[in-house]
C-alpha cells in the first residue's frame, strides 16, 4: 500500500539547479514549498504540515545555519532532513559547516537517487532514507549496494575516449544484462562519456546522438553546472548524470529514458 509523503521544501525551488527536484517532489508526494528557515518553523509549529521529509534546497554554503535545521528537526522529530545542495556546495564538506546527520544530495543526483527512496518510504520499503538518523553516508552506499538489480536486455553503445572507462562501464552494464556494442551497430540507446560538453565534446555529442535517434542518449560528465547539462541536452542527451557516479543511479537513468 503506498501513501503520499508530506514534504516540507524550503528554498528557493526556482533557480535552475532546483527546478526539477522541485517538480519530482510535487509528484512523489503532498509538498508545502517554503522560502526560507523561519516559514517552515512556523509552517511547522502552526500546525499547516507535519512533514515526513525536510528537503532544504541550499544554493551556496551557509544559506542555512545548522542552528536552524536543528530547530525544523526539534518540531518535527520523526522528519528525515535532506539537503538538496547547489553547485556552490560541492566543497562544503571539506571546508564549509555541513549540517550534522542531515543527507546531502548534489542538484545532479537527485532525480535518480530520491526519486526511487521516496517511492520506497511511500510503499514501506526499506529505504536508504529510513536508516537511522546517525547512519554515515557509507553505510547508506552499503544498504543501497544489498539491493536486488533486475536483470535487463538491449544493446547499449558506449562511447569514452578512455579504454579503461569504456571497460568499466561495459562490465558494469553486462551485469544488469545489457549487451554492449560499438557504433556505428544498432542500439538500443547511448552511454557517451564526457567530460564538460565543450568545443570538440559538444559536436562529437551532437553527431553520436543523432546517428543512433531515435534511441535515447545518456551523457556523464564531470561535476556539472547547470549549462553543463543544458548544453547537452541541446546536444541530443536525453539525461545528464554527474562523475563520479554510482551505478545505482546510472542504471535507474539507462531505465528511465530505454525504449518501451
Amino acid at each position: 500500500m503506498s501513501v503520499r509523503l508530506s514534504i516540507l521544501l524550503v528554498g528557493d525551488v526556482n533557480r535552475p539547479e532546483f527546478r526539477e527536484a522541485g517538480q519530482a517532489a510535487q509528484r512523489l508526494g503532498d509538498l508545502l514549498g517554503v522560502a526560507d528557515a523561519s516559514a517552515a518553523a512556523e509552517a511547522i509549529a502552526s500546525g499547516r504540515t507535519m512533514p515526513d521529509l525536510i528537503v532544504a534546497a541550499q544554493a551556496f554554503p551557509g544559506e542555512f545555519s545548522a542552528a536552524s535545521i536543528e530547530r525544523l528537526r526539534r518540531l518535527a522529530p520523526l522528519a528525515r532532513v535532506v539537503g538538496l545542495l547547489g553547485p556552490w556546495c560541492e566543497g562544503e564538506t571539506r571546508t564549509g559547516r555541513p549540517w550534522p546527520a542531515a543527507i546531502r544530495i548534489y542538484w545532479h543526483q537527485w532525480l535518480p537517487r530520491a526519486e526511487e527512496d521516496l517511492r520506497r518510504l511511500g510503499s514501506g520499503q526499506t529505504s536508504n532514507w529510513s536508516l537511522p538518523i546517525t547512519a554515515s553516508e557509507e553505510e547508506r552506499l552499503l544498504a543501497m549496494a544489498d539491493r536486488p538489480w533486475e536483470k535487463r536486455q538491449g544493446r547499449l553503445a558506449i562511447c569514452s575516449p578512455w579504454a579503461e572507462m569504456r571497460a568499466w562501464l561495459a562490465d558494469a552494464c553486462r551485469l544488469r544484462g545489457y549487451t554492449p556494442v560499438q557504433l556505428p551497430a544498432a542500439a538500443d540507446a547511448l552511454l557517451f562519456d564526457g567530460t564538460d560538453c565543450r568545443d570538440h565534446e559538444l559536436v562529437e555529442l551532437a553527431r553520436l546522438a543523432a546517428s543512433v535517434r531515435p534511441a535515447p542518449a545518456v551523457v556523464l560528465l564531470d561535476f556539472p553546472r547547470v549549462e553543463d547539462r543544458d548544453r547537452a541536452r541541446a546536444a541530443g542527451a536525453a539525461a545528464v548524470l554527474a562523475k563520479p557516479l554510482l551505478l545505482e543511479d546510472l542504471f535507474w537513468q539507462l531505465d528511465a529514458v530505454w525504449p518501451a
